[in-house]
Formats: C-alpha cells, structure tokens, sequence
C-alpha cells in the first residue's frame, strides 16, 4: 500500500480511531528514537505570569495586529 491509499484509509476512519492512529506512529517515531512516547522532557513554559512588563508587550502586540485584520 503507499501512502496515498493509506492516507484516504485513514481519512475515513472516525475521530477516535484517527487519534490511536497517530498515538500508534508518535510512539513508533519515539521508539525508533530510542525513548518512549511522553516520557519526561523538559519543555520551557513560557508565560507572562510575574512578569507584567511581558504581559503588557503582549497585549499591546495582540491588539495592534488584531485592529489589522
């Protein structure tokens, strides 16, 4: 099968299906990278949250663009 028959497969599968789908590759993929699926990485979070100054050139960015479109 290539992918294009694989792709129009996968489309007519229900939304449920379509996720263990990709659960099934994302740990294929991880296995291949020799980790496991959702293990432990540090991922940064990045907020404004204790930083205000960051919050209000976020905001002011937000609504300039925003009056844009």
């Amino acid at each position: 099968m290539n992918f294009e028959q694989l792709a129009n497969e996968l489309r007519k599968l229900n939304r449920i299906d379509k996720l263990r789908a990709m659960h099934l590759l994302v740990n294929e993929l991880a296995a291949e990278d020799g980790r496991e699926a959702g293990s432990a990485v540090p991922y940064e979070i990045i907020t404004p949250h204790g930083n205000e100054a960051a919050a209000a050139v976020l905001y002011e960015f937000l609504q300039s663009n925003n009056d844009k479109g």
